[in-house]
């Protein structure tokens, strides 16, 4: 609803209050004449990965007969709608969600549109994380920049490259314990596009930022609990009971917004992303009970 409005609003009377509220600055994107919506979130990637993991549980609760064609489609539309107006890389996590869901729904038929969409997502997915790497704005912060002989061009690290590899620096002075829980991971200056001098300390980056803060036992730590949230997931495909569903698109959107979602940002202290364990082990303690009894 907020997402709606801020667009509606941002057409027809820019200087609404709510739209100080719910707009984001542009970041490392070109400065422009185009809303980018943080909602009611502290940033708008934090906003996009929330409705990641809301994406997935509204496959579940369809496919579970919880909701109707007419609602799905009536929360569908507005969540993607609000989603695409983030314009963050997690927009690549979207269509990843998108192509896996529609993989599972359709996978039973062996049909070319299952692979093709599944294809199509994964391939958005990748290119978004390159996107998240390099920029054709070669801004005067950059401390290297990369020729690609095939296209003959001239690309800059973007803002993120440049953190990750401070990141790993960090990381690397004190690989065990860290530099302390919420200590600052990293001290980059970016340059952004809209001219503005951003000083960065923030890893934008889950296994970076933990490995900073904690070393290696924090990150053993989170590689464990990928695991466990990977095991409880697999395998992939749709259960037949609506306690499966649910802890397939769990751990489905956990995985998506903790590990895909984290290469580009810190979303380890996110409320959303805990909740979703939560549901993933309550539905599969539920599941098993079930297959017991």
């Amino acid at each position: 609803a907020v997402g709606l409005a801020s667009l509606a609003l941002f057409a027809l009377d820019r200087g609404h209050a709510l739209l100080d509220f719910s707009r984001f600055h542009f970041g490392t994107l070109p400065a422009g004449d185009y809303p980018r919506l943080r909602l009611t979130f502290l940033n708008a990637n934090l906003a996009c990965n929330y409705l990641t993991v809301s994406l997935m549980l509204l496959f579940a609760a369809r496919q579970a007969d919880w909701v109707g064609a007419p609602i799905f489609h009536l929360l569908l539309g507005p969540l993607l709608i609000t989603a695409a107006a983030t314009i963050s890389p997690g927009l690549g996590g979207v269509a990843l969600a998108i192509g896996l869901w529609s993989w599972l729904l359709l996978r039973e038929r062996r049909s070319a549109a299952a692979r093709l969409l599944l294809a199509a997502g994964t391939i958005t997915a990748l290119a978004f994380v390159l996107a998240m790497a390099v920029t054709p704005l070669l801004h005067p912060t950059a401390p290297f920049l990369i020729q690609v002989p095939l296209i003959d061009s001239t690309l800059a690290p973007s803002g993120r490259l440049m953190i990750w590899i401070d990141a790993a620096r960090n990381f690397a002075a004190e690989p065990f314990l860290g530099r302390g829980i919420g200590a600052d991971s990293v001290a980059v200056r970016y340059l952004d596009p809209s001219g503005n001098l951003q000083h960065l300390s923030d890893a934008h980056n889950v296994f970076l930022s933990i490995a900073v803060q904690s070393g290696i036992v924090g990150l053993a730590a989170l590689l464990a609990l990928i695991g466990h949230v990977l095991w409880r997931t697999l395998p992939l495909r749709l259960p037949a009971t609506p306690a499966g569903l649910v802890r397939l698109a769990a751990g489905l959107g956990l995985l998506n917004g903790l590990v895909y979602q984290g290469l580009g940002g810190s979303f380890e202290d996110s409320r959303h992303l805990w909740f979703a364990l939560g549901l993933l082990l309550a539905s599969s303690r539920i599941e098993r009970r079930a297959t017991t009894s």
